[in-house]
């Protein structure tokens, strides 16, 4: 009887192994899984700027569709902080934004490089009550961007000063509005072909409006200045 006790120890002794063995190998494939997904959802991208030694690997987040066209929008940033950037303490710059249009979703890039800071990517579009649950389609696209070191401490962060640019739903046609901004403090869109901001730059608080119809600034106006620190 003793000897079987002994037996049966051994055996839930090995079962036991076996299960933690198990466990282990499942873990390590969940690990390696994990690995393989994020990798294939990040691309090398070679180093555009001089402070920049070595290639930086970017990734693309989650798709977007553009309401009442037929393209998408995809940003893509860096996989933690590039050292030549700054995000602000998000873990990540936003670089690009690819755009699929069409059928085919044919592939286009907001810019040619990928050396902007982008802050803002978004849509604009009139929210009323006749649309119901579902959204307005966009009238055009708003980014706010960073392309130059203006403070000179070595990296591109929201320090630094940016540029505003407008582009139609497809993300084509795109123009710059505004640059030399400090920080958007506000923006509101007047109907569906009007914007208006509110900015400072400098110690003067900005009042602007666009047109969204033909991407261009109708008023740009101070209305304020900001009183110096005591």
């Amino acid at each position: 009887m003793e000897r079987l006790f002994t037996l049966i120890k051994r055996i839930n002794s090995a079962l036991l192994l076996l299960g933690l063995l198990g466990l282990g190998a499942f873990i390590a494939w969940n690990i390696w899984s994990s690995n393989q997904w994020q990798s294939s959802r990040a691309v090398p991208i070679p180093a555009t700027q001089a402070g920049e030694a070595k290639p930086v690997l970017l990734e693309f987040g989650q798709i977007r569709n553009i309401c009442g066209s037929d393209t998408q929008m995809l940003e893509l940033s860096t996989r933690g902080d590039s050292g030549k950037f700054s995000s602000g303490g998000y873990g990540s710059e936003t670089r690009n934004v690819l755009f699929l249009s069409g059928k085919d979703k044919t592939p286009r890039w907001l810019f040619p490089v990928q050396s902007n800071l982008i802050l803002t990517a978004e849509q604009l579009r009139q929210e009323s009550e006749a649309c119901g649950s579902k959204k307005a389609p966009a009238s055009a696209l708003f980014f706010e961007y960073i392309s130059n070191d203006s403070n000179g401490d070595g990296k591109l962060s929201r320090d630094d000063r940016s540029r505003i640019a407008l582009a139609k739903p497809d993300g084509t046609g795109l123009t710059e509005v505004l640059d030399g901004v400090s920080r958007v403090l506000s923006r509101e869109m007047l109907d569906s072909q009007h914007l208006t901001l509110i900015y400072q730059k400098d110690r003067t608080i900005h009042h602007a409006r666009f047109s969204l119809a033909t991407l261009s600034k109708e008023l740009d106006q101070e209305i304020v200045t900001v009183p110096e620190e005591i």
